[in-house]
């Protein structure tokens, strides 16, 4: 065989990705247990509390976290507050924290909490329709609020930085446009659009979203899966877990056009109601899915 002409692009490519690799912006197991009680009431908020390197002492349905928003983990340790939109107000006051995150406009009113410990109720889903940018703003007051502001900036600096990276590397896309679905069951579906944290993501990787139909307040619209036959030139890509194995192999699902190209791809579990590390893990394995890096 002759020499490959691609050989030398690869190995840069190789190399571009170690360099993304040391941008790596996700929590750990090192996140430490704080000096301040915090009680989180909403899970995008108790990633970004992880993101500063800082422990909740509570998190609501913390047990399903780890399912849905899988990183930036939570300590073992974590106490299970209950419902996110109605958590146990009586465990949560005998756990006396020193503060309670909470998402604006809800679950349980700022006033109510308030009652209990000194609450932070950030937006992040609002009428603005930016969660990103509400998202960086909600990590600079929580930094701001627990004095953990250099990481904060630090946090930030490397998320923006690799999602520029990531943008670099995206120059080699085919340019396709994108349909991001997560599956409600086997007929119905959720697009994530105009208002959602991943699109958010995908104007900052230059990835154009398919979807251009109406969405609710966080982003997506509930539809049939008609709704992917009017867009025959985008690729598919679902949010796992997707639908069972005797749907995918149905007759309906394989009329669809990008089925028939198999231009479908999956990624792991993202959490679509999330913050800022939401996003990252969203843009790390949306590149990962796309062959970009």
């Amino acid at each position: 065989m002759g020499s490959d002409p691609h050989k030398e692009s690869r190995l840069t490519r190789r190399q571009f990705a170690a360099a993304l690799a040391a941008l790596m912006v996700s929590a750990d197991a090192s996140a430490e247990q704080f000096e301040q009680r915090i009680a989180v009431l909403d899970w995008g908020w108790a990633e970004s509390l992880l993101a500063l390197g800082v422990a909740p002492q509570s998190v609501a349905e913390a047990p399903l976290y780890a399912d849905r928003v899988v990183v930036p983990a939570l300590p073992e340790s974590t106490i299970d507050l209950g419902l996110r939109s109605w958590p146990n107000m009586e465990l949560l006051r005998s756990l006396q924290p020193d503060l309670i995150l909470s998402q604006a406009n809800y679950g349980i009113s700022p006033a109510r909490l308030s009652a209990i410990a000194p609450t932070m109720a950030l937006p992040l889903y609002t009428a603005e329709r930016q969660p990103l940018q509400r998202s960086h703003e909600a990590l600079v007051a929580m930094g701001a609020r627990i004095e953990r502001t250099p990481a904060a900036d630090d946090y930030l600096a490397r998320a923006y930085a690799k999602l520029d990276a990531i943008k670099d590397m995206a120059s080699s896309y085919d340019g396709r446009p994108l349909l991001i679905i997560k599956f409600a069951d086997d007929r119905l579906i959720d697009i994530y659009g105009a208002g959602s944290l991943f699109d958010d993501v995908l104007k900052h990787l230059g990835i154009a979203n398919a979807w251009n139909g109406a969405t609710n307040n966080w982003g997506f619209a509930t539809t049939g899966l008609e709704a992917i036959a009017r867009y025959p030139e985008a690729r598919l890509v679902i949010i796992e877990p997707g639908p069972s194995g005797a749907f995918l192999a149905s007759a309906l699902w394989q009329a669809l056009p990008a089925v028939g190209r198999g231009d479908v791809i999956s990624i792991p579990p993202t959490w679509v109601f999330g913050a800022f590390p939401s996003a990252m893990r969203f843009a790390d394995v949306l590149s990962a899915g796309l062959g970009i890096v």
